[in-house]
């Protein structure tokens, strides 16, 4: 034992003293990574007399490069592109503006209305109708233990969400008083009764649905909610400029539309909601370089510093009003009545877009123009609408 402990020892002793000699570029536990580029072709294999060759097709080609043309050294791994939706890794999300919540899943409605059926009946809740054409659901009367002296009901909302086959369900919550007939009708408010009441259900019903993993089933009925609607459509009809219309309440399109402004490629510098202007930069590297942290993992040296980024924070809103072409005949025209545009010869330093919103509730229009206010190629403009409506929530 004595013996195989001093064997080890030296062993351990004479590596120790060799380490330089073991490792790096010239040792025996060198990187063999790019050992690939000294490869040499092989000569074909020569079948000997008498013997019938089998002719195969190569089924990798290496194709033939001369001596000198390649040089040996470091080689960067390109990064895989980055993926521009914004629906998010995660299936079911609370969305919440202002004082409002809903339910986003990232199902159609036809799968989350079985789905909505299920969590009701396990959870004890009994439905008064279901109208799946209509996307409507809504609860018999429960009562809560802690408030004997009133009745409460659920009302749920399905709708197609912003995105493709992603869903939206909507809580309205009502309580009424304990003595209230069975049979009255039921006049649902504007906003719920108990914001409370409506977060559990929302709560409780989100746990649910992200429990659900199956979502194979599918419903009929439940095909026809929105009647096929689209609450969000790229246009682009012939001869005109290509627009985002929207099927949403103002408050709804400008807050989804300023998330959309501010990832990906597009970062967001000013933003004026009293005359509908976003004023943004454009940048296709920021999707590669978005996720950078400096660590393992990092692609490249950038540091996170954004030229074009930092040029735009300089500008001012007024800038931007006042480098607005006022003469101009485009159509439609977008800044009629806006205060303070022109005033001076255009400004062609000011770099980025305006993203222009204009329309009422459930009839929303989003363009871009240049930063004089002047319509984009078609093809430039489609470019960057679609990239507003890939990450619209």
């Amino acid at each position: 034992m004595t013996r195989l402990i001093a064997g080890a020892a030296a062993c351990i002793a004479a590596m120790a003293l060799t380490g330089c000699g073991m490792f790096g570029n010239e040792g025996y536990f060198r990187d063999r990574s790019d050992d690939y580029q000294l490869a040499s072709s092989l000569p074909p294999l020569q079948m000997p007399e008498g013997v019938t060759e089998k002719h195969q097709e190569e089924l990798y080609e290496i194709p033939q490069v001369g001596a000198g043309e390649l040089e040996r050294g470091e080689f960067e791994v390109p990064r895989p592109q980055a993926l521009s939706v914004n629906i998010g890794a995660d299936r079911v999300k609370i969305q919440k503006l202002g004082n409002r919540r809903w339910v986003l899943v990232s199902q159609p409605p036809e799968e989350v209305w079985p789905q909505l059926h299920y969590f009701l009946r396990t959870s004890g809740l009994q439905l008064a109708s279901s109208d799946a054409s209509a996307g409507i659901m809504e609860t018999t009367w429960l009562q809560f233990k802690e408030s004997p002296e009133t009745k409460d009901r659920y009302r749920l909302r399905v709708e197609s969400g912003v995105q493709p086959d992603t869903t939206e369900i909507h809580v309205r919550h009502l309580s009424v008083s304990a003595e209230t007939p069975a049979d009255a009708g039921v006049d649902w408010p504007q906003r719920s009764t108990s914001p409370e009441r409506e977060g559990w259900m929302i709560d409780e019903m989100s746990t649910a649905l992200a429990a659900e993993s199956t979502g194979a089933a599918a419903s009929l009925q439940a095909q026809a909610i929105g009647g096929g609607s689209v609450k969000v459509q790229l246009q682009e009809p012939a001869g005109k400029e290509p627009f985002i219309a929207m099927d949403l309440t103002m408050d709804r399109a400008w807050a989804t539309v300023a998330h959309a402004l501010n990832v990906g490629a597009y970062r967001l510098h000013r933003e004026d909601d009293q005359i509908g202007l976003f004023y943004v930069t454009y940048d296709e590297d920021r999707e590669l370089t978005e996720e950078d942290d400096g660590g393992w993992f990092s692609w490249g040296d950038d540091q996170g510093e954004d030229e074009l980024a930092a040029e735009a924070e300089k500008v001012t809103l007024q800038q931007v009003l006042a480098n607005i072409e006022m003469d101009s005949d485009a159509q439609p025209a977008l800044f009629t009545g806006v205060q303070g545009l022109g005033g001076g010869a255009p400004d062609a330093k000011i770099p980025g877009y305006l993203v222009v919103v204009r329309g009422a509730n459930d009839t929303i229009e989003v363009r871009v123009r240049d930063i004089h206010g002047q319509p984009l190629s078609r093809a430039k403009a489609s470019k960057l609408l679609m990239s507003i409506r890939q990450n619209l929530i």
